[in-house]
C-alpha cells in the first residue's frame, strides 16, 4: 500500500515530467509551472497555498514563483490525498497520481476502474477498493492503466487535431511512467 515515501518518489518523477515554466498557445490551462496551471490555481481558491507572491491575487506571477516545495504541497493536497492511497498498492498509486495530475482526478479513477474491469464511475469507494483487494499483481493493473492512458491520448487527438502537438509528449510521459513502475512496492 502506498506510503509517504511513495508520494515523495512519485512527486520526483512527476516534477521531471512536468518541467518548468511554460505558456504554450492552445494549452487550456494557460501559463503553467511544474505542471500546475494558472487555471488550476485560481480554481482552488486556496490563497494560502496559491498566492505565492502574497500580493492578494492569483496570477501569472504566482505561476512563475512556483518552486518544487510549493508544487509538492499542492500536489499532495489536491491530487495524492484526493484518493485513499493507504489502501492502494504503490505501483497503482503512482500511475493514479500521475494520471490525476495530467487528466483530472475523476479521469484517473475511471481509468483505474476500467483496468480493474469494474464500472467506471470516477469515485474510488468501497467497490473499487474491494476489486483492488482481489488483484494478484498491482504491476499488471498499473501497466494496464498505462496502456489505456495511451489509447485515451490518441482518442483526444482523433477528436481534436489541435491537440496533436501534445501527443508525442503525452506518450513519452506514459513510457517514462512505465519505466518507473518497478521502483514502487
Amino acid at each position: 500500500m502506498a506510503t509517504d515515501q511513495d508520494f515523495i518518489k512519485a512527486l520526483g518523477f512527476l516534477l521531471k515530467s512536468e518541467g518548468g515554466f511554460n505558456n504554450i498557445p492552445g494549452d487550456s490551462g494557460g501559463p503553467t509551472n511544474r505542471g500546475i496551471s494558472l487555471r488550476f490555481l485560481r480554481d482552488t481558491g486556496d490563497y494560502d497555498l496559491s498566492d505565492l507572491d502574497h500580493d492578494g491575487d492569483i496570477d501569472i506571477d504566482d505561476i512563475r514563483a512556483m518552486d518544487p516545495d510549493k508544487a509538492g504541497l499542492i500536489y499532495k493536497k489536491y491530487f495524492w490525498d484526493y484518493f485513499p492511497m493507504e489502501a492502494i498498492p504503490a505501483q497503482i498509486s503512482y500511475v493514479l497520481f500521475d494520471v490525476a495530475v495530467n487528466s483530472g482526478q475523476k479521469t484517473a479513477a475511471k481509468l483505474l476502474q476500467t483496468a480493474l474491469g469494474s464500472v467506471p464511475d470516477g469515485v474510488i469507494g468501497r467497490n473499487t477498493l474491494y476489486c483492488l483487494s482481489l488483484i494478484d499483481s498491482p504491476y499488471f493493473i498499473a501497466d494496464r492503466m498505462l496502456l489505456l492512458r495511451a489509447d485515451q491520448y490518441r482518442k483526444y487527438v482523433e477528436k481534436n487535431q489541435k491537440l496533436a502537438k501534445f501527443l508525442d509528449g503525452w506518450l513519452n510521459r506514459v513510457a517514462a511512467a512505465k519505466k518507473h513502475l518497478f521502483e514502487f512496492g
